[in-house]
């Protein structure tokens, strides 16, 4: 399963205590993955929707001790719907809550704000694998639900972006910080671990990719210079040998010509007296100067 599916799988087994709490849960679910006519709110049953189904079925069961089933099939589209209506007992009640653009008096309590997106998310939700990239989202049908979803989160310190999205409007958020946020504001605490732990383990292979680059950036860099190097001393070699430089400068010569892989700290160590590696640096750029010369020289 995606990481997504693993996300509304916890919040589908997780069962808010209060009623007031299940209501508005209920009320989401239906608010995003339902249409809504004066009388019903009709869910079609599609991949996505499952999820929603299976939680709704399990509210109204909990909540008002309603038991519902496939009640019709739309021909034109060959789709399967669950109808939720007014002649089912109880369900007055959730469809007056959806048909406020904003259930502001179903929302009073942090709990059932933190319901409500459970609701919404489950419904129409999205939460990309933190393993490769950070991506959390909600489908909205309507800017009034997106202006709202963001209103919710913000209670939380959690500022989200909205964007249009062919026809709909998408509530979205993707700092890893936040998302983790999110989570928790969800009560997603097995779906949090793990992004934490997926977070951990993208940022430790970063690490090592950055350092591996760093550090064939270097032995590249060394190499360069030390085949440089070499040249310059060979020209020299070639020209006028390396008994015309001066003793300082012969010495170290000779040990990059013996020692062509050896860094310029390990060549200071092979001097007698030992020199630091800004000494063997200096050095080698003389002999580079030395050779310059020689190839002004030959382009005159």
């Amino acid at each position: 399963m995606s990481f997504s599916t693993d996300v509304k799988e916890e919040l589908i087994k997780a069962m808010p205590q209060k009623r007031h709490c299940r209501l508005c849960e209920l009320t989401a679910i239906l608010a995003f993955a339902g249409k809504r006519n004066q009388n019903s709110i009709f869910v079609y049953q599609t991949s996505e929707t499952k999820a929603a189904i299976r939680k709704c079925f399990t509210l109204l069961n909990k909540t008002f001790n309603i038991n519902t089933d496939v009640l019709g099939e739309d021909i034109d589209k060959d789709k399967t719907f669950i109808e939720f209506g007014r002649d089912i007992p109880g369900m007055d009640e959730v469809l007056d809550a959806i048909a406020h653009e904003t259930p502001g008096y179903l929302l009073t309590n942090d709990c059932c704000k933190r319901a409500y997106l459970r609701g919404a998310f489950i419904s129409a939700g999205f939460i990309n694998d933190p393993g490769k990239a950070y991506h959390f989202e909600i489908v909205c049908q309507t800017a009034e639900e997106a202006s709202m979803l963001m209103e919710l989160l913000e209670d939380f310190d959690i500022t989200a972006r909205s964007t249009l999205r062919r026809r709909y409007y998408v509530v979205y958020v993707k700092e890893a910080d936040t998302i983790q946020d999110v989570l928790n504001v969800l009560d997603a605490h097995k779906a949090l671990m793990a992004f934490v732990n997926a977070r951990i383990m993208k940022d430790v292979r970063n690490d090592l990719n950055r350092r591996n680059n760093c550090d064939v950036s270097n032995i590249t860099r060394a190499v360069n210079a030390g085949s440089k190097q070499i040249d310059d001393i060979r020209l020299i070699d070639e020209k006028e040998g390396l008994d015309a430089l001066p003793e300082s400068l012969r010495d170290i010569a000779v040990l990059r010509l013996e020692n062509p892989e050896s860094s310029l700290t390990e060549l200071g160590q092979m001097l007698d007296p030992p020199v630091g590696k800004s000494g063997v640096n200096h050095r080698l750029r003389k002999i580079s100067e030395y050779a310059q010369k020689y190839r002004n020289k030959e382009t005159v």
